[in-house]
């Protein structure tokens, strides 16, 4: 249930938490001048508990003007995870594709004025199609909650993918009427960037991040039914280039599949996952004898000929988090071996627009991105991240952390990538310790931690000491 209010008194509006959304001084000033002079034409959308859901940076930027009240709409029996996909997308109804070609009728009077939805004309087969279906997912759950900017003369000069996902589901559509003189001052206001994505200070609940890991090389002696996904970095990569007795790490392992199947097969080699589970839940009791047997062999025989990590870059969930996972490779890595980083790229950047991307490969698939290339999903109620990389951004992983030597390529797809290179130096003791601190204390649910962080130092120093006295 919703209800507008052209007048609502927002002196008490409370922000939410998890606002992503981040302006510097420059773009709030013009945000300000904007609405001095063309007012509020999109509404703010606020929960009945007075948090706003939607609309943060335009309403600060409205009451340093003075404004003392704003239009808006109030939605009622929202749920947390509606919340959040409500606090995204209302930046998606500004990402008009350019194709869209909306008109509503002309109106002889201006502000806001409701337009039934077969009074809306548009091409239904533009571009940006999930955030249409993303926009009318949520006019079908909860009735129409945004709006557009349109001339007197019916021309829309703002919110088209709103206005389509109106015709859509059949649903009324408010329309800002502006006078057409100001129509191109509209355009220019909406067409500029207010602000970027930034996902710091929202809620990190790292091992959620577990479900980004695939079920690789199921099922198991035909006992699982679970789809079999081949790992073709593992097929035609690491397993040919595997050399007869060397010792080899799967750094976030997953759930091991390639690891238990190698060492069946008499091959040397160690995994490490954090988040391992078992159906929903994760198994920390597997995660403390891998870490175990990874402190084992550090004492015994020291560090490892080659150390793997398959598609953790995709799902780490910060820049310090990135950070250490690199760190660790270089760390578990004699000098001389090698080592393997895969990722996900930015497959085609052109479909980036105002840090925002769109992917036609399923039903809803929006991607907000932020400065460093990470976005962040709403699942199950919690905040889920996925990192993405150009070449560049691969290139330098390669070199910053193995060696000017590494090798950055594109395999398996246009999407994927995979760093390599033997190991060519070592990072000071101080910034390996910060790395295996941050990796073997990560948090686990109930406030718990992994917590092994001292006792891998330890195994490591001891490895390092091993290598130097042979």
């Amino acid at each position: 249930m919703r209800m507008f209010y052209p007048d609502y008194p927002v002196a008490h509006l409370r922000p939410a938490p998890y606002n992503p959304r981040r302006i510097a001084e420059p773009a709030f000033r013009a945000l300000c001048d904007s609405l001095a002079t063309l007012g509020m034409l999109k509404p703010i959308i606020i929960a009945e508990t007075g948090m706003i859901v939607a609309g943060h940076q335009r309403l600060k930027a409205l009451t340093a003007t003075g404004a003392t009240t704003a239009p808006v709409f109030v939605i009622t029996g929202l749920n947390k995870q509606d919340e959040m996909r409500f606090n995204q997308l209302h930046n998606g109804t500004d990402l008009d594709a350019g194709d869209e070609q909306v008109r509503v009728p002309p109106s002889d009077t201006l502000g806001y004025m409701d337009v039934p939805a077969r009074q809306i004309c548009g091409q239904r087969n533009g571009r940006a199609a999930a955030v249409r279906e993303a926009i009318a997912e949520l006019l079908l759950l909860y009735g129409p909650w945004g709006g557009i900017v349109a001339s007197q003369a019916g021309e829309c000069l703002s919110g088209a993918p709103y206005a389509l996902a109106c015709m859509m589901t059949n649903t009324p559509c408010r329309v800002a009427y502006v006078a057409d003189h100001h129509a191109p001052l509209v355009r220019a206001t909406f067409a500029q960037t207010y602000g970027e994505f930034c996902y710091d200070a929202l809620e990190k609940t790292t091992y959620a991040q577990t479900w980004a890991q695939l079920h690789r090389l199921r099922p198991e002696d035909g006992k699982r039914v679970t789809r079999t996904i081949i790992s073709p970095n593992y097929e035609q990569v690491y397993i040919p280039n595997f050399r007869p007795g060397e010792r080899i790490l799967d750094f976030g392992c997953g759930q091991g599949d390639y690891v238990r199947m190698l060492q069946r097969r008499g091959v040397r080699i160690w995994g490490v996952e954090f988040f391992f589970r078992i159906g929903q839940q994760l198994n920390t009791q597997a995660t403390h004898k891998m870490i175990d047997s990874l402190i084992a062999t550090l004492h015994q025989h020291g560090r490892f000929d080659t150390v793997i990590c398959e598609y953790v870059l995709n799902s780490t969930d910060s820049m310090a988090a990135e950070r250490a996972v690199m760190g660790c490779l270089n760390a578990f890595c004699k000098p001389g071996g090698r080592i393997y980083a895969s990722g996900r790229l930015l497959s085609d950047p052109t479909h980036y627009v105002n840090n925002t991307a769109t992917s036609s490969s399923s039903r809803y698939t929006i991607y907000f991105l932020d400065q460093d290339h990470f976005t962040a999903k709403v699942r199950n109620g919690t905040w889920f991240y996925q990192h993405y990389h150009t070449p560049e951004t691969g290139t330098a992983l390669a070199r910053d952390y193995i060696g000017p030597d590494a090798v950055y390529e594109q395999l398996g797809g246009a999407a994927l990538f995979l760093v390599r290179g033997t190991k060519q130096f070592e990072f000071p003791p101080d910034q390996v310790e910060a790395a295996l601190t941050f990796e073997f204390n990560l948090p686990w649910p109930h406030e718990q931690r992994v917590g092994r962080h001292r006792e891998v130092i330890a195994a490591y120093h001891a490895a390092v000491r091993k290598e130097q006295m042979s």
